[in-house]
């Protein structure tokens, strides 16, 4: 049986002739008003208590839905696609009977992903542009925080411990503990990322990312004007998304939401390429995986500062030192890439990066109270660190030759994560799988192939196939 709610349009003071300035339906809107039209805005970024209700009508559940430290009811969704979060926009919609904003076309965008289409007569919520989402931030003022000019670690969540667990917030922070602004928006700089509806320039490779997060390594990088981007088939740990609404459609008579409306619900968007890569080891390759990692990951720290003795990098840079460290131990790039973007979004965010460890090889949270990294291996004791990533890159790949793994390879990757992860980690397969998938066209994933995983993790695999 469909469950309705009735709400009402509360008016606490009228701008823009007679909306209301606090809107209270499936989720809390406030007006935002420009000189030449207003919209609402979620009050905060869409949080897990906010997805439970998606999910609870059928809507999929993200990336990182079984990690306690993320899904907690009062933290953002992070763990999402752009595709992801127009689907809710829509599911909200239709629970509102609004016209949905977003449709999907037969058009694929450069890595292969679909291409949706928006209705610019529609009267349904969906993402806010770059532009909207700054003059929310600020209100339009020549300022570079939501409270002003000067900047106060208190006020927004970003990597302010650089490696230690030493400040109040760790990962992400409940949304109404970060800055309530002028227009009452909650989470407007730092903690997560925001997903905006607007390509980036002219290019229709990334879509547009605002407001900052829990990895941004400084504080500049928060700044209401800048923006960051990635694919809209990208997820990552740090970005999340919240919904805007056009207000002339608002009134403030009683509105029936229905959240069990009929919509077809977004299910994982899966990219294709024509042409599977097959070397990975040459220059055509390095070229794909460099644009792979400036298109998803220009957040990633070794973008952006040098760490320890490890300069700041370009993608094609990091790209010929990961696929050359590769190439000397035998090792598929596409494996040791996939396990960094597993484990801390390719150096967008984590404790580990800042070691020169991405992958977060020789690294466990638990030691940290043991003291800082060291360089030397101490497993079970101290964190290790490495000066550069192609110690850190030669060092994973001759850790991850080992009679222990070659065995697991044999089978199929579901059974080879469990002894490398130690733990069932779907997640942790499904990025492996999309990374495979997106740069090289290859199917890479839990139970495809059936068995010889090593087929796509060790180049000489033949030959250790034979002698295990």
């Amino acid at each position: 049986m469909k469950q309705s709610i009735l709400i009402v349009l509360l008016v606490l003071s009228h701008y823009c002739l007679g909306q209301p300035t606090t809107l209270h339906a499936l989720k809390t809107m406030k007006l935002v008003t420009a000189d030449s039209y207003s919209f609402y805005m979620d009050e905060t970024p869409v949080t897990y208590q906010d997805l439970y209700t998606y999910v609870n009508a059928g809507g999929q559940k993200n990336a990182y839905w079984n990690y306690t430290s993320y899904n907690i009811p009062v933290q953002p969704v992070t763990g999402i696609t752009w595709h992801y979060a127009v689907d809710y926009c829509n599911w909200r919609s239709r629970c509102e009977n609004l016209t949905p904003v977003y449709s999907k076309t037969d058009s694929l965008d450069k890595w292969g992903y679909p291409v949706f289409k928006t209705d610019i007569n529609a009267n349904g919520y969906r993402l806010p542009t770059a532009t909207e989402f700054e003059f929310a931030a600020t209100g339009g003022k020549p300022i570079h925080y939501p409270w002003g000019d000067d900047f106060h670690d208190s006020l927004a969540n970003y990597d302010t411990d650089r490696g230690h667990q030493s400040t109040e917030w760790w990962r992400l922070a409940p949304v109404k503990s970060q800055y309530c602004n002028a227009f009452g928006l909650y989470n407007m700089c730092g903690n997560n990322w925001h997903w905006c509806h607007d390509w980036k320039g002219d290019s229709a490779n990334v879509k547009n990312l605002k407001g900052g997060s829990w990895g941004t390594v400084n504080p500049e990088l928060l700044y209401s004007d800048y923006t960051s981007w990635s694919t809209p088939g990208n997820y990552n740990y740090d970005i999340g998304f919240r919904c805007v609404r056009m207000s002339e459609s608002v009134t403030d008579s009683m509105v029936a939401i229905d959240t069990n409306a009929t919509h077809t619900f977004y299910a994982t968007l899966y990219s294709t390429l024509s042409k599977p890569l097959t070397n990975f080891y040459d220059t055509v390759f390095k070229q794909r995986l460099a644009q792979f990692l400036s298109d998803n990951y220009p957040e990633s720290i070794y973008f952006k500062m040098k760490v320890d003795e490890q300069f700041v990098l370009t993608p094609y840079q990091i790209a010929d030192i990961l696929v050359e460290s590769c190439k000397k131990n035998n090792i598929n790039p596409l494996f040791l890439t996939a396990i960094m973007i597993s484990e801390s979004g390719f150096g967008t965010v984590s404790f580990p990066r800042w070691f020169n460890s991405p992958m977060a090889y020789h690294w466990q949270n638990k030691l940290m109270v043991n003291g800082l990294p060291v360089y030397e291996s101490m497993p079970g004791k101290r964190n290790r660190k490495y000066k550069t990533l192609n110690d850190g890159f030669n060092a994973f790949c001759k850790g991850i030759r080992r009679e222990l793994y070659y065995k697991a390879a044999k089978k199929n990757l579901d059974s080879f994560h469990m002894i490398y992860v130690g733990y069932r980690a779907d997640e942790w397969m499904n990025t492996l799988a999309r990374v495979y998938r997106d740069v090289a066209g290859i199917r890479f994933e839990a139970t495809i192939p059936a068995t010889d995983a090593g087929t796509y993790i060790y180049a000489d695999w033949p030959t250790i196939r034979k002698q295990y």
